[in-house]
């Protein structure tokens, strides 16, 4: 992993509320953004401001099921980072 995207990764993790949207997605192992949503007492726009940093990151990875998106941890890049350090 280069710098610049283990400063990207450790910035989108730095918010708190992120970094819970991902333990909560980790334990789960996938969820759609509206199971997401019920977790956190955030409005939908919220949550998917918070997502779409976390997935232009690399920290999660998406997939589409009809009208439905669904998010998952990208525990490579987590692996990735982890070696960095």
């Amino acid at each position: 992993m280069k710098e610049a995207q283990a400063v990207r990764v450790l910035r989108a993790l730095a918010d708190e509320r992120r970094f819970r949207m991902v333990q909560t997605i980790a334990a789960a192992g996938e969820l759609s953004c509206g199971e997401l949503g019920a977790h956190f007492d955030l409005a939908q726009p919220t949550v998917s401001h918070h997502l779409k940093i976390l997935v232009d990151a690399g920290v999660l990875r998406t997939r589409r099921a009809g009208k439905h998106h669904y998010v998952s941890v990208d525990t490579k890049v987590l692996k990735a980072l982890k070696a960095r350090f």
